[in-house]
């Protein structure tokens, strides 16, 4: 197991690994991490190569990869209970990380929960970025998602070394078109904000498809990254499955 997949100590009831949006990383989910609430639930942030304290390795543009990336390094951890969350890019991380795990006879998440996602394969048929100059790419990113902070979008330098790993993520998301594979057999609740110009909500019912088992839908307050302030939902959530 890796450092930065932050899941030491002794085995909780349930572990939820968070992975985040093109351009994140484990920060993304930090105050989920050191929140006050008591809960039998350990968050483990994932942190992907080419950010934070992996900024020296090389960048991953696949989501195949990323998705193989992790499971190198939870394989000692996936014997116990866990479940699985992501935002955008990572929704997409965290269903090819499920349906490899079905597809080598391992146990499956208790739950997997896709936030600000369309279904996989709808993202690659959009107009792609990753052809644009910085310029276009940044202001087209901002106008349908947001994100970049302030602090990096008006700092020319950071901005030129941020852009990079943020290509490499677009790249994965428009560039992934799963094969045919029988559909998962765990919960999946898809989370949109209803103000995500870039993610409308009933687009993501069609994550329904890719499981044969329970589907649901929240709408959540906020637009695109909402689902980083809605931790307690997601733990009441999990709170209801029987783990294993």
């Amino acid at each position: 197991m890796l450092p930065w997949l932050d899941a030491a100590g002794p085995s909780p009831a349930l572990r939820l690994f968070c992975f985040a949006h093109a351009g994140g990383g484990a920060a993304a989910f930090r105050p989920w991490v050191t929140g006050e609430r008591r809960t039998p639930v350990r968050v483990c942030p994932v942190r992907a190569p080419g950010r934070e304290s992996r900024w020296e390795e090389p960048r991953l543009d696949r989501v195949a990869d990323l998705a193989e990336d992790f499971l190198r390094a939870a394989a000692p951890l996936l014997s116990t209970p866990f479940a699985l969350l992501g935002n955008s890019l990572g929704s997409l991380v965290a269903f090819e990380v499920a349906r490899r795990l079905s597809d080598r006879g391992r146990p499956a998440p208790v739950h997997l929960l896709v936030g600000a996602s369309p279904p996989p394969g709808v993202e690659a048929r959009r107009i792609r970025l990753s052809g644009l100059s910085d310029a276009e790419f940044t202001g087209e990113l901002q106008r349908r998602y947001g994100g970049i902070p302030d602090v990096i979008l008006h700092d020319p330098d950071l901005l030129r070394e941020y852009l990079p790993t943020l290509r490499s993520d677009v790249a994965a998301v428009e560039s992934y078109r799963p094969p045919p594979q029988p559909p998962l057999g765990c919960p999946v609740t898809a989370l949109v904000g209803v103000d995500d110009a870039s993610v409308p909500a009933d687009e993501v019912d069609g994550w329904r498809e890719w499981t044969s088992g329970p589907f649901a839908r929240h709408l959540l307050p906020g637009g695109h990254f909402t689902v980083l302030d809605h931790r307690d939902l997601v733990l009441d959530l999990l709170g209801s499955v029987r783990v294993r």
